[in-house]
């Protein structure tokens, strides 16, 4: 995280370049980002009630995992796409209040959106209004991040050093974004497979009292290799931040997250030709890969609560 420490990013020629394309990229997703929603979701209360509920007039509830999903993919999206703007944002030269407020706007709404998807399903349709105003929220605030940013360094405005609470801040609100997306991951983990050994090998294996097809190595390969780097690249975002902190036996812990997250992902092609041994090492594996994270995310919150981390300015 080199935003993070470096104040004079304008000075080093391929930091700076890569800061610039990262920002067309970011310019690119959040202009696309409208159209998607729009597909996806919907931008009226009709549209996005179709979504939820399929038909106005014969209602049926959008299945729990694939609401869960699609949840799990946004939070996923959103918290580091907001982590990697926001450490370049910081650079900018406005007040302090106008940074705290587009930061936590931007990580609010990104975070709560996704998850204000379970309130029209099991609380009242009203509540799409809230999601849709918590999409338009998210889509202002990281703009006007967008914007300041691409401003800062497009022109010839200078750079401004971060301020430490800005840093323990993004910092810390990652870190709950992390916890709330292994509770969204345990849900979904339990609403997709089951949580006994069992019930995940059928759901692989196939299953003709509950009408379950078994899987096919193709159909499992989709999913174990684009959440080979995806798995990678947060557990690298975590470990980092907590190697900050007093965590002890730092590499035990890397190796331990790194471990169970291979067995996790890889442990669903191979309960095909493994059956139920590879059933019970996939749900445990997923039990301490979940663990793993709400003990380093705490600890990192934890540790910027009582400022005993080292100072995540210096390295």
């Amino acid at each position: 995280m080199r935003f993070f420490i470096s104040s004079n990013i304008k000075s080093n020629a391929p930091l700076y370049m890569t800061v610039i394309f990262f920002l067309a990229f970011t310019l690119l997703f959040w202009l696309t980002n409208w159209f998607y929603y729009h597909w996806k979701f919907g931008l009226t209360y009709k549209k996005m009630f179709a979504y939820f509920f399929t038909d106005p007039e014969f209602p049926e509830k959008i299945p729990t995992a694939q609401l869960l999903e699609d949840i799990h993919i946004q939070l996923f999206l959103y918290s580091l796409f907001l982590l990697a703007l926001s450490s370049i944002f910081i650079h900018k030269c406005i007040r302090d209040r106008v940074k705290y407020a587009l930061i936590g706007a931007s990580f609010g709404s990104g975070i709560i959106e996704p998850v204000s998807g379970l309130l029209p399903v099991f609380i009242s349709p009203v509540f799409i209004y809230l999601k849709i105003f918590l999409f338009l929220l998210f889509q202002v605030s990281t703009g006007m991040m967008i914007f300041f940013a691409m401003k800062l360094y497009l022109t010839k405005e200078k750079e401004e050093p971060p301020e430490r609470g800005i840093l323990y801040t993004i910092v810390f609100i990652f870190a709950g974004s992390v916890i709330l997306f292994a509770t969204i991951n345990f849900f979904l983990f339990i609403t997709k497979f089951g949580l006994l050994p069992s019930q995940v090998a059928g759901y692989f294996m196939g299953n003709p009292e509950l009408f379950i097809k078994r899987k096919t190595l193709q159909g499992l390969m989709n999913v174990f290799n684009p959440h080979l780097i995806s798995m990678a690249v947060y557990i690298f975002a975590v470990v980092h931040f907590a190697f900050f902190t007093n965590l002890r036996r730092k590499i035990y812990w890397s190796v331990l997250l790194f471990g169970f997250a291979f067995l996790d992902n890889a442990s669903g092609p191979l309960i095909l030709y493994f059956g139920l041994p590879m059933a019970y090492v996939k749900s445990v594996s997923f039990l301490i890969f979940t663990g793993c994270l709400y003990y380093m995310a705490f600890l990192i919150m934890v540790s910027i609560i009582r400022h005993r981390a080292r100072p995540i300015v210096v390295l």
